[in-house]
């Protein structure tokens, strides 16, 4: 902000060593306002500067503020020693002079350089209503500024008799220029009807023919309105402004006005319009608007901040751009500043003159504010100072509040502050304050004391927490202006956004409301409130009021709107099993439940639902239409499916004719509860629909969604009532999926629950073969299902042994054990069926193996073990059998069973039968060489064994040895075998093979052995 010095004054004081300057300044800052600043230090350096007006006031206070501070410093020993003293040039401006300048402008004799027309305006500035006549003189002057000023000076003088001539500049200048513009000001304040229908109709004709068209309807004009900016050329800049004079001249569409200046952006086609409103509404006193666009010009950020700017490949001078006819540019930070500072004026002029229209105007301003909306936050930022003394830099922190730069706003709202501190256009703190903590800071406090109305109704409107709080700091030192609370404010602060209001309001509601009923929407809005005591005071009053409460509709409908869900739990007590209080509602009245961008949680919305479906509240809703359930039953929100769905359970109307439709919809949802609904749906469709499609809704047993799965169960029970054949097929369907593997989780129990709930008494009628499925099963609900069937109907005595061995598999310890205790009984049986029961062996279970071992054991005479079942053991995969096996062979191994089991043996692979062999080689094969060359295959495998079975090759070689020796036919095949295994050997093999060979020579020299022999 550019400051012209109008007074200075230089003290110094010296002693000692100390050597220090202090400098006061009073200067101009515009508007007729001024401010106090000072600077200190010692003399030399660098000075701390500081200032006395934390916001500009008036000459008159500034010349006192200015006189007590240079007297302050004196009476401390300061002195003008060589003080240099800018010359005085006092405010005197006063009527006389201004008078006579008008006189000689008039006459054609002034001299001087001030403008006429600033002499014409400064009339304005100082209220000389003397002027008025010599200032009329000019509104026909040629001069466009001095015949802005007279008109613009004249409205502001409240001088209403000159109406027509001011008119006549309107019908010749139109709109076109400020000349105009501000003579429809003038006309709109003073003029009568016919003026303002002229000034109308010359609107009408200037809108575009699309706005103008929709003008009587104001819903179809701001749609239009909005259609009309997002047009990319052809853009009148002043439409805008257009629209408001209409809106004055009606006195309608000014709210819709007003939303919408309150969100349009301050750009190229807008600006301009924002500007003349600006202006008009000044004159006109509107300060609901005038308030509003201060807001927005003061928080807005400017589009350009540069002299120059890029267009079109070159830069260009924004003076030249800003002459265009559609320029590119508007609202720059020079603009923001002027119009700041000229509503910094108009707040102070009016806080010193004229107190109703400063608090419409601050009223106005602080309601306009939008946390949501307004860019501007808090920030901090560091200021370094040079201490020349210290010779280092001092850190300052510094703490600028939400709407630091809005100068008008921040003397409203911290006028009267010690904390708050200014640098040059910003005001900060120097430390950390919540909002909420600050103390009443504002000007004119005993202003605000004694007009509560205009607290609360800052209050109530509050989009801000600057707001809410300058009101609640009100409020608090002043808790009587409670008392002054009407009942649409009472409602508008109970449903405040912010939370902090219902809580320094509810005590002084509690206490309103100790001995008499709260209004409807009192209570109402005390259950929309989110806030905990408050829900609480309202289901208190709803409780103890109940029968009056409830006695009309619009009660419990708003009761649903509220949103809370403590509240629906309450309707759930209330009308859990027949409807206390019984009327119909209305659901268009609901209608805010099923908006597609709903205020409402899902949460509580499916309350709401389930309050409607599963309590008798739903019979308040039981004239709904068949066009309004199909409406919310084809919406894309899943919540009002749902809705549709709940107030179908209580309509007149068939379910059927209410979804045939949309059954498949639901059914085939990607939500869950849509297809659990969906299938509710369907089990009250009739029967000609189920047995149509019977085929379809079996498929539903078998679906992938299980409460697709359970929810199909009731519609099942008919279909199978309904159709044998749709029973049958579906029956033998459930047994197959019940024993093949799960193919989703939940779908064997599924089985079950339909067979043993619809197909109980067909469940015998399973044939025994799938009784032995089911329980050799490995799936619970399988085996659940066969056990008892199979006990029942399967008697062990009648299976053959094949078949009672298959039940070793099963995984039903109980199935096994009858097993076990069967083959206890029938010992003569199992003795007489030997190889079958050997199959047992097979389970997969190793209690069955365990028992098997130990049964066969102690149960079968030796008689009947023959080589083949002894060998059977042997053979078997698992190797508890085969050591069962050759523990059998030790026990049972005769003359007879000797040889054809060492020939049977020697092929068996595994070394652990390799090395039992070995101990018959000596009982059986010694000295009988067609048994040894019968074994030639069993050595040849034991043999080819690397680094395994020592022992076991150890015992061949040694067997080989001594038999080779006593027959040549047995050392050709020994001297074969050491040659088809000499190459694979380790060292302790090829020792053993060389000792044979050598054994085999020394005998049979004629026989040829692999090996090179030196004589000595």
């Amino acid at each position: 902000m550019e400051l012209k010095i109008q007074q200075q004054k230089k003290l110094y004081f010296t002693e000692g060593k100390s050597d220090k300057v202090y400098e006061v300044d009073l200067c101009e800052s515009g508007g007729d306002l001024f401010v106090v600043n000072f600077r200190y230090g010692r003399r030399g350096a660098t000075l701390r500067e500081g200032t006395k007006t934390v916001f500009p006031v008036d000459y008159e206070d500034a010349l006192s503020i200015f006189n007590k501070l240079v007297e302050s410093k004196e009476k401390k020993g300061y002195s003008e020693s060589g003080s240099v003293s800018i010359p005085v040039k006092q405010n005197t401006a006063r009527e006389d002079t201004i008078l006579k300048y008008l006189e000689q402008a008039i006459a054609g004799t002034y001299s001087r350089d001030w403008k006429v027309s600033k002499i014409i305006l400064r009339c304005a500035e100082l209220n000389i209503k003397l002027a008025s006549p010599l200032i009329a003189r000019f509104i026909s002057s040629n001069d466009e500024f001095e015949q802005y000023a007279s008109i613009y000076t004249l409205c502001v003088l409240e001088d209403d008799i000159h109406v027509d001539s001011i008119y006549d500049v309107f019908k010749n200048e139109n709109f076109s220029n400020k000349s105009g513009r501000v003579a429809v000001a003038y006309c709109l304040k003073y003029g009568n009807d016919n003026v303002k229908k002229e000034i109308q109709n010359k609107i009408l004709n200037t809108l575009p023919s699309e706005l103008g068209n929709h003008v009587k309807h104001p819903r179809l004009f701001y749609a239009a309105l909005k259609d009309y900016f997002l047009k990319e050329e052809n853009i009148d800049a002043s439409v805008l402004y257009y629209v408001y004079l209409y809106s004055d001249i009606e006195n309608s569409g000014r709210e819709e006005l007003y939303q919408f200046l309150e969100s349009i952006p301050l750009k190229v086609n807008t600006f301009k319009s924002v500007r003349y409103i600006y202006r008009v509404a000044n004159l006109l006193d509107d300060y609901q608007f005038l308030g509003l666009l201060s807001k927005r010009i003061g928080v807005s950020t400017p589009g350009y901040t540069s002299n120059y700017i890029y267009i079109g490949q070159q830069w260009t001078s924004v003076d030249i751009e800003k002459k265009k006819e559609n320029p590119s540019v508007a609202f720059s930070s020079k603009t923001r500043k002027y119009f700041n500072k000229n509503t910094y004026s108009l707040v102070y002029k009016l806080s010193k003159t004229n107190i109703p229209c400063y608090l419409d105007y601050v009223v106005a301003m602080l309601v306009s504010l939008n946390d949501k909306t307004d860019r501007n936050a808090s920030n901090v930022q560091y200021n370094y100072i040079y201490d020349s003394v210290e010779r280092r830099y001092i850190t300052e922190r510094r703490i600028f509040p939400r709407y630091h730069e809005f100068t008008a706003l921040m003397y409203v709202l911290y006028g009267n502050s010690t904390l708050l501190n200014r640098d040059n256009t910003k005001w900060f703190y120097s430390e950390d304050i919540k909002l909420e903590d600050l103390e009443r800071a504002e000007i004119l406090p005993e202003v605000w004391n004694s007009n509560p109305e205009k607290v609360l109704y800052v209050l109530s409107h509050a989009k801000s927490e600057e707001a809410v709080f300058f009101a609640l700091r009100i409020i608090k030192e002043k808790k009587n202006i409670l008392d002054s609370l009407l009942l649409d404010d009472l409602q508008r602060l109970v449903s405040h956004y912010h939370p902090k209001v219902l809580e320094v309001i509810l005590e002084s509601i509690k206490d309103k409301y100790k001995n008499v009923q709260p209004e409807d929407a009192i209570m109402l809005a005390l259950l929309s409130s989110k806030n905990e005591r408050a829900i609480e005071l309202g289901l208190g009053w709803l409780n103890f009021y109940e029968r009056d409460y409830f006695s009309r509709d619009k009660v419990v409908i708003g009761l649903l709107l509220t949103g809370e869900v403590k509240v629906i739990d309450y309707l759930k007590t209330l009308y859990g099993s027949i409807p206390k209080y019984n009327f119909i509602l209305n659901l268009n009245a609901l209608s805010g439940l099923f908006q597609s961008h709903s205020i409402y949680t899902e949460a509580y919305l499916l309350e709401v639902n389930n309050l409607i479906g599963n309590t008798t509240f739903g019979s308040l809703l039981s004239d709904v239409s068949l066009e309004e359930i199909n409406k919310l039953a084809s919406s894309n929100s899943v919540t009002n499916k749902l809705f549709a769905a709940n107030l179908a359970k209580h309509n007149k109307i068939e379910t059927f004719l209410l979804f045939k439709d949309s059954i498949d919809k639901y059914i085939n949802s990607d939500d869950a509860r849509l297809r659990q609904v969906g299938i509710e749906l369907l089990s009250q469709f009739p029967d000609h629909f189920l047995l149509e499609n019977s085929k379809k809704i079996s498929g539903f047993c078998f679906s992938e969604y299980e409460e697709v799965r359970t929810a199909i169960q009731p519609t099942i029970e008919r279909l199978v009532n309904l159709d044998t054949d749709f029973k049958t097929s579906l029956f033998n369907s459930l047994l197959i999926v019940l024993i093949e593997a799960e193919k989703y989780d939940g779908l064997h129990a599924n089985c079950y629950s339909l067979l043993t709930e619809n197909y109980k008494h067909y469940l015998n009628d399973i044939s025994h073969e799938f009784m032995f499925k089911l329980v050799l099963s490995h799936y619970e609900y399988a085996q659940k299902l066969g056990l008892p069937l199979f006990k029942q109907h399967i008697d062990l005595n009648t299976l053959p042994v094949e078949k009672l061995v298959s039940l070793g598999n099963s995984d039903i310890f109980e199935i096994r054990k009858m097993l076990q205790d069967y083959f206890q009984l029938h010992i003569p049986k199992i003795n007489y069926e030997l190889e079958k029961a050997l199959l047992i062996f097979n389970s997969s279970w190793q209690d069955i193996i365990d028992w098997a071992c130990d049964y066969f054991e102690r149960s079968i005479e030796e008689k009947n073990w023959t080589v083949n079942m002894l060998l059977y053991a042997c053979d078997h995969t698992k190797n508890e059998v085969q050591a069962f096996g050759r523990k059998m062979i030790t026990a049972h191994f005769r003359e007879e069973k000797g040889l054809p089991l060492l020939i049977k043996l020697q092929e068996h692979p595994t070394k652990d039968m390799q090395f039992f062999v070995t101990n018959y080689l000596e009982t059986y094969a010694k000295d009988s060489p067609d048994v040894i060359l019968k074994l030639e295959t069993y050595f040849k495998t034991s043999l080819f064994n690397i680094n395994t079975h020592r022992s076991t090759k150890t015992r061949i070689y040694a067997f080989l040895e001594q038999e080779s020796v006593k027959s040549k036919v047995v050392a050709e095949m020994t001297v074969r075998l050491i040659n088809s295994i000499l190459g694979t050997k380790t060292i302790k093999d090829r020792s053993n093979n060389i000792d044979v060979l050598l054994s085999i020579y020394d005998v049979f020299p004629e026989i040829e052995v692999p090996l090179l022999i030196k004589s000595n």
